[in-house]
């Protein structure tokens, strides 16, 4: 086994000025069904994004400035993990799953980025253990 750093940058869906509010897809697992991989070949699965955002939920919630420099005052203050089991357990109709959160930056500033569309995503960022194969 080995440790692989990942990026990954989420779809905003809308910015709620009057609370504060960025809200999107933290992270996606699949598009129509089939495996969603971003633009450096990485996918999600739909339980290992279920494991990780049970850690995040509970450990961390902090949000940084793209991937830069230190955490920025504010935090993931929803997030609901949305599997094809649990869209299906609930009734829903998607063409996408994965993470969706909504996040509460405490600064103006960031808030304004997002408000402006400098910023259309959310830069989540980790680790993952890696299988190797045995024949």
């Amino acid at each position: 086994m080995s440790t692989e750093k990942f990026e990954f940058v989420g779809k905003i869906a809308k910015v709620d000025s009057s609370l504060g509010l960025v809200i999107g897809w933290g992270l996606v697992c699949k598009i129509n069904s089939e495996n969603y991989f971003d633009t450096q070949g990485d996918h999600i699965p739909e339980d290992a994004m279920l494991e990780a955002a049970t850690e995040f939920m509970t450990s961390s919630r902090m949000v940084k400035d793209m991937h830069g420099g230190e955490a920025l005052p504010g935090s993931i203050v929803f997030a609901f993990p949305l599997t094809t089991e649990i869209a299906k357990a609930f009734g829903i109709e998607t063409n996408m799953t994965g993470l969706m959160v909504a996040m509460k930056p405490d600064s103006p500033e960031i808030l304004e980025k997002y408000k402006s569309g400098e910023y259309t995503g959310f830069s989540i960022g980790g680790y993952r253990i890696t299988d190797e194969e045995v024949a």
